[in-house]
Order: structure tokens, then C-alpha cells, then sequence
């Protein structure tokens, strides 16, 4: 059974916890607030009762990024989508009879209004919008963000009598709009939505737990082979292992062999290893290189432990030396030299040419084909694309658009969303990709 934290108001919990029903192994706990910002103060206590962290959206989420990206947090966001965008509209235009154009709205991007507009067929001229799309693309800080532009932005324009509703994104506006008498609705939360979220990240949790559980080999030799009192060198190996829950092999001889999980390895930050290896260096006067391998099974690891050991060589620092080959036989190292990482297999000079050839970021360019990859080349819409590189819809297709232009992607026909609307262009990778 896993644990999930729900961070997010009272309101946002008594909204989603008919839900919970859908998930019989789960146990659900929340850590309520009320203003998203109280998130930063929750994260640690929430994060140490649970498996999972759930964010009542992307606000809270990017209130505790930097945290949950350093810590490696098992977290997510219910995300805001044109299937809620579409039902809070449908509602308002057929419960409470009120135009659009008499609607104030917030939401995370106002791309996704004018797509659902699009798809729809309908006109709407004159409308009123205020989005916070800059949190996703990080173009200013989070603390930038103040709930008393969007509160005020909704009040204004009911005031000026320019508007009879405020349709919001954000639970704390709708409270306070509420205690201000102003009229106003709260997106609709799609079970469809929370669903969704939260089997990607109960999927993305058990995969964590297959990660850590991968086999992680470290061998370790004296630069110039030279200890004299193995027996005493293997008893402070032994002491290092404790610090891992790791197993040392008995034998003699250099290299020596230690055995654990990638999961105890992360756990343990490099610092403090460093500061072990330092104490060793400092007992038998000598320096280390280091090989450490993981792999899917324990000839895997053993091998790219020794991979890793004999690239060591390569380096003649006045420190220990330590490189580490991962399970995609990638070379990471020496890890305490600038944190270089030196893939073994380097497919970027094709990144990098056809970069220069279409006038395109690098960075761009390889998330795409990361993209297309981990979907198996599957046909992929511009919101599924710009969705992965956090991007505004018109931002990926205008790159989609270049590639096409260069023969990197094709159009490979259309879908229909949610069985309503226009019916979406999708696309696929050329043989030109090289994937």
C-alpha cells in the first residue's frame, strides 16, 4: 500500500476525496493550507509520512521545486487541462447563462483557452484573461507571484461592471472572491484529471523502487597499489559499508569489492563519502581510484564497476579519483572534478548538427528526441509535446512547423479529443531523426 500526501486547502481536498474510491491501496493524508505559499512549511512533514506527494497545483508545486528536485521528492501536481477548462465553461454557459464575455478568467496558460475556442467553433471577441504561464517556464521566480494581482484583476472588472462572474484557477482567489461577495466558480476537477495524475505518479514511484533496488558494485584499489596491512585496510572498508548497509567482499587482493543497491548509494550524498575517502587517504597515506557500476543484474554491475575502475586511470590527480558507469553504460566522472558526466556512447553530434543546420536550441532539440523516444515513435499532438517541454502550446508548434519544414517530422494524420471538437493534428519522426 502506498501513502500519498495531499497538499492543498480543505476546499481542494472535500473536492477530489469522492476520488479516493478509485484507489483501494492507497491510504490517503492531507496537510491542508491556506495560501499556497504554507506549502513550503509542509513539504518536510508531509514528505516523511508518505510515498507520495500531491500538490493541489502547480503553484504549491513550484513553491517547493527546488526542494523537491534536491531531495529527490516523489512528487506531483494535479495539472490544469482543457478537459477542466471545457467543463468549468460548459457549466457557466448552461447552469448559470452567463456570456463569456462577461466572465473574468485565470488559469496557467491562455493558450489552452483559445485552443478550446478553436476546437469549439466559437467566436469570442472580447474577453478577459489574466495566466500565470510564466511559472512554467521559469522566466521569473516563484516568490514573483502574488494572489493579490489575481484577486484584484477579478474584483476591478465586476466593479467596473465589465463582468457578473470570475471563473479561477486558484482555490485561494476563489475564497477570497467569495468573502468579498463577488460572484465567481471554481474550475471543475475532472475525476478523469485526478485519476490520471495520480496513477502517473503511483507508476512513477514503483519505478523509483525498481531504480534503487538496481545492483550497485564499487571497486576500489590504492593508486599505487601499495597498502601493506590488507586485513586492517578490508576492517575500515568494512566500517565504510556500514554508512551504506553494504557488503565488502573477504578477498586480499586489490581491487576491493563492495556490494550494495543504488538506492543506499543515493541516499548517502557524495559529500560524506568524499569526507570517508578522505580518512582513508589520510590512515594509509595514499590516494584511490574508484570504479563504481550499476546494473540490472550483478554481472552488469561487476562490469561496469571494472569499466569504471580502469577509466580512473585516464586521470592523474593529486586526489582520489572516482568514475561510475550507470545501467546505460554511460560514464559519469571523476565525480569530484566539476561534476563532469561523459556519456560512453555519445549520440549528441547529431543533435548538435542538425541544431546547426534548422537554426534551433540544442537543449530543445534533444528533449524532442527524448520525447519521441520514451513514446516509441508514436504519433504525438503539439499539446502532448509542449506539455513535456513546458512550453506554451504556439511555442511547440512553431518549432513542430521548423521541423517539418526540414523533413525531421511529418503530419501523420488527426484525432479527436474527448469525442467532441475539431479533431487534432498529430505528428511523427522521419527516418531523418535517426531514432
Amino acid at each position: 500500500m502506498q501513502t500519498v500526501a495531499i497538499i492543498g486547502s480543505l476546499f481542494f481536498w472535500n473536492n477530489i476525496k469522492a476520488n479516493f474510491i478509485e484507489f483501494p491501496q492507497v491510504q490517503f493524508i492531507h496537510f491542508p493550507y491556506t495560501a499556497p505559499k504554507q506549502s513550503m512549511d509542509l513539504i518536510d512533514e508531509a514528505a516523511s509520512q508518505s510515498d507520495i506527494l500531491l500538490f493541489a497545483g502547480s503553484i504549491p508545486y513550484y513553491y517547493c521545486f527546488e526542494k523537491i528536485q534536491a531531495q529527490q521528492i516523489q512528487a506531483a501536481y494535479l495539472p490544469f487541462d482543457e478537459l477542466m477548462l471545457s467543463l468549468s465553461l460548459l457549466s457557466i454557459t448552461h447552469n448559470q447563462n452567463i456570456e463569456l464575455s462577461k466572465v473574468s478568467i485565470d488559469l496557467p496558460k491562455e493558450d489552452s483557452f483559445y485552443q478550446v475556442m478553436k476546437e469549439a467553433g466559437i467566436q469570442c471577441a472580447s474577453i478577459h484573461l489574466k495566466d500565470y504561464s510564466w511559472v512554467y517556464e521559469q522566466q521569473r521566480k516563484i516568490d514573483d507571484f502574488q494572489i493579490d494581482e489575481y484577486i484584484s484583476f477579478h474584483k476591478d472588472l465586476y466593479e467596473a461592471g465589465k463582468t457578473r462572474l470570475a471563473l479561477t484557477s486558484l482555490h485561494a482567489v476563489f475564497v477570497a472572491l467569495k468573502q468579498l461577495g463577488i460572484p465567481s466558480s471554481y474550475m471543475v476537477e475532472s475525476k478523469h484529471t485526478f485519476v490520471t495524475t495520480l496513477s502517473k505518479a503511483i507508476n512513477a514511484y514503483k519505478f523509483s523502487l525498481l531504480s534503487a533496488s538496481q545492483i550497485t558494485v564499487v571497486s576500489i584499489r590504492s593508486r599505487e597499489n601499495n597498502i601493506v596491512n590488507n586485513h586492517l585496510f578490508l576492517e575500515n572498508i568494512e566500517e565504510i559499508c556500514k554508512t551504506f548497509n553494504a557488503r565488502v567482499s573477504q578477498s586480499q587482493s586489490e581491487p576491493y569489492i563492495i556490494y550494495a543497491t543504488r538506492g543506499v548509494m543515493n541516499k548517502t550524498n557524495i559529500a560524506h563519502f568524499n569526507s570517508l575517502l578522505q580518512q582513508l587517504e589520510k590512515r594509509f597515506e595514499t590516494f584511490f581510484n574508484i570504479g563504481i557500476g550499476i546494473g540490472y543484474s550483478l554481472q552488469e554491475a561487476e562490469m561496469h564497476s571494472s569499466q569504471a575502475l580502469f577509466f580512473t586511470n585516464k586521470y592523474n590527480f593529486q586526489e582520489s579519483t572516482l568514475c561510475l558507469i550507470d545501467e546505460e553504460s554511460r560514464l559519469h566522472g571523476p565525480i569530484f572534478e566539476n561534476g563532469k558526466n561523459i556519456p560512453l556512447f555519445n549520440n549528441d553530434k547529431q543533435i548538435l548538427e542538425i541544431a546547426e543546420e534548422i537554426k534551433m536550441s540544442a537543449k530543445n532539440l534533444k528533449l524532442i528526441k527524448q520525447f519521441i523516444v520514451i513514446h516509441n515513435n508514436r504519433a504525438f499532438s503539439a499539446a502532448e509535446l509542449a506539455d513535456y517541454m513546458d512550453l506554451s502550446r504556439r511555442s511547440a508548434e512553431r518549432i513542430i512547423n521548423r521541423l517539418i519544414d526540414h523533413h525531421f517530422l511529418i503530419l501523420s494524420g488527426e484525432e479527436q479529443p474527448y469525442n467532441q471538437g475539431r479533431p487534432r493534428k498529430v505528428y511523427k519522426a522521419t527516418t531523418q531523426f535517426n531514432i
